[in-house]
């Protein structure tokens, strides 16, 4: 199953448009430029999302990124990719233009809370940054319908009704109804795929598919790249996996022979890591150990850093 968050970055490059005109409501289509590649940070990550707006008012650019996971860093990583958006613009000598940053989140238990960062010396304040935070759950689902913004209908059934009590598929029925009246059949079959995904983390996945139906999932075209993205990254893990479990292996070879049967408990922790550079950190630090309480703190230290990740 793909990422949320991937899903969305589908949705931001099918209608830019609509994500644009929902957060900044005045905006005008035409001053809605394609993504500018060159504007995805250095450091780079496929969830990036750079808008131009050619603003008569004064240009701007619209950082979205939306969140399908827990991450206590966001702060920090949203700080830095406001600074290799500026580094690049400094660099091609277009200044510092204004950056209005979106983070989305689909479902509460993704929100660490945690959106300011701040740094004094002293009493002075050298930092004081924040960025705008959408929860979908505390949107309104009929304004989305109002507007016609196509590009997030897919979020339709986790958005808030006019009515407080609702039932699961008087929503759904109700989003599946306003997908259907899109008339381009290929984004219908897209939107309608997008959104089983999205709401099955909300919703009994038996009556997401009774209700849009498995074929018209399999039939989209985004459904069919998913699989094939799915197919690669399964042959290219298959191959990484192969590699550390042969360093575990030599991991463990290296244990048993160093402190015998004592060396169990570490060889089955040694199993349960799947990190191939992690491994290979554990076989270069306990070569030359003949310590074992120096090796088990070796191997739990990495551990530790693995969770911590």
């Amino acid at each position: 199953m793909p990422k949320i968050d991937l899903l969305i970055k589908r949705l931001l490059q099918q209608r830019p448009a609509d994500w644009v005109k929902y957060i900044l409501p005045d905006c005008q289509e035409e001053w809605i430029k394609p993504y500018c590649t060159e504007f995805v940070p250095k450091q780079e990550s496929r969830l990036d999302k750079v808008i131009e707006v050619d603003d008569p008012r004064g240009t701007y650019l619209i950082n979205f990124e939306p969140m399908g996971y827990y991450d206590i860093k966001l702060p920090a990583r949203m700080l830095r990719y406001r600074g290799d958006i500026w580094e690049y613009t400094l660099s091609k000598g277009k200044g510092i233009p204004p950056i209005k940053q979106i983070v989305i989140f689909f479902y509460s238990e993704h929100d660490s809370k945690n959106h300011l960062l701040t740094d004094y010396w002293g009493e002075s304040t050298m930092l004081r940054y924040t960025y705008r935070v959408i929860h979908v759950w505390e949107e309104s689902r009929q304004q989305v319908i109002d507007k016609e913004l196509v590009g997030l209908y897919p979020l339709l059934p986790l958005m808030k009704g006019e009515k407080g009590d609702e039932k699961s598929e008087e929503v759904l029925q109700q989003s599946i109804s306003i997908i259907q009246k899109v008339k381009d059949i290929s984004l219908q079959q897209d939107l309608l795929a997008t959104m089983a995904v999205l709401v099955s983390h909300k919703y009994p996945a038996a009556l997401v598919l009774s209700m849009i139906g498995r074929e018209m999932i399999m039939e989209s075209p985004v459904y069919q790249e998913w699989v094939k993205e799915a197919e690669a990254k399964g042959r290219i893990e298959g191959k990484a996996e192969g590699r550390a479990e042969g360093k575990a292996e030599a991991i463990c070879k290296l244990l048993s022979k160093r402190f015998g049967l004592k060396s169990l408990i570490m060889q089955d922790k040694v199993n349960s890591i799947t990190n191939k550079t992690v491994l290979d950190w554990i076989f270069d630090e306990i070569i030359d150990i003949t310590d074992l309480k120096v090796a088990q703190n070796i191997i739990d230290d990495a551990i530790k850093q693995i969770m911590q990740q």
